[in-house]
């Protein structure tokens, strides 16, 4: 049985389905996940109301209602979930840690992964450090490559409290891993850091130059060339 709030976000969405929409939407995720068809910018008036102080569930409802909005076929559900925990962010804990990971390691693709590990647990990093650090470290030598992601762009918010210790551990040993996502990432990481510290950026650059990827180096360094 559907909690309400995920009930009233499945009505709304159905209603406002445009199969024309639908299929390039889903082309442009590369087939990975169907679609309702619906823009950001209607989502986001369907969701208004929803996502209203008035209407927000409680924070033991969080996991409940984003599990399940997780499992709906469509992808704007997932995108739900994702709306509904960036009004909650500032509410998230070090007990939510692990059903966040779970939502990673689900249906997984850039779109969900870098906004659960660029925002959501970004934010909890920021607030819990000496928390989550230590739960952070076995997502470095993980099989699989999203929670790899997740480890390094996971201080994408930190600015000038960015443990360059972690950012380092975490990059390390992928640099010459083949998978996109993962060398993408890595230049993000250095390059978003490079904004509060571009010689230490520039440093660990030099330093590991025949390790990393073109795109790495590329990525790191755009602002800073």
């Amino acid at each position: 049985m559907l909690h309400p709030w995920v009930e009233s976000v499945r009505i709304a969405f159905q209603q406002a389905e445009n199969p024309h929409n639908a299929a390039a939407m889903s082309a442009y995720m590369k087939n990975h996940f169907p679609f309702h068809g619906i823009s950001s910018q209607h989502r986001a008036e369907l969701l208004k109301d929803l996502l209203s102080t008035n209407n927000l569930p409680k924070h033991a409802d969080l996991k409940p209602i984003c599990e399940q909005l997780w499992q709906l076929p469509e992808r704007e559900y997932a995108y739900a979930a994702l709306s509904l925990l960036a009004k909650c962010n500032k509410l998230l804990q070090p007990s939510d840690y692990p059903w966040l990971i779970e939502l990673i390691t689900q249906r997984s693709w850039w779109d969900s992964v870098d906004t659960l590990a660029g925002n959501m647990l970004s934010g909890m990093v920021n607030r819990y450090p000496t928390t989550l650090w230590p739960i952070f470290e076995p997502l470095i030598a993980s099989n699989n490559f999203w929670l790899n992601r997740t480890a390094i762009i996971v201080q994408l918010k930190s600015r000038n409290n960015t443990d360059v210790a972690f950012l380092s551990t975490a990059i390390l040993p992928h640099m010459q891993n083949k998978e996109f996502f993962l060398r993408k990432a890595i230049g993000w990481s250095l390059r978003q850091y490079a904004r509060h510290n571009p010689q230490w950026v520039i440093d660990f650059v030099q330093q590991h130059q025949e390790q990393l990827s073109g795109l790495s180096k590329r990525e790191a360094l755009k602002r800073l060339q």
